[in-house]
């Protein structure tokens, strides 16, 4: 448990770098995932359909 926390403090500490800190959901999830890689690859495909454009949106009609 110790060495997760410190790769999640050091992944916390290269996205804080880029500016783009994580959150405590991005930590709890890192937390939930380690060590389960159907889980992962679940998460994953989760935040690329939460994350990607609705086909056929046209973004200039919200202008």
């Amino acid at each position: 448990m110790r060495d997760l926390e410190k790769l999640i403090d050091e992944v916390n500490g290269s996205m804080s770098m880029e500016g783009m800190p994580l959150t405590q959901t991005d930590k709890d999830r890192i937390r939930r995932c380690a060590g389960n890689d159907k889980l992962v690859e679940e998460t994953i495909a989760e935040l690329i359909k939460k994350h990607t454009a609705v086909r056929g949106y046209n973004h200039e009609r919200q202008l």
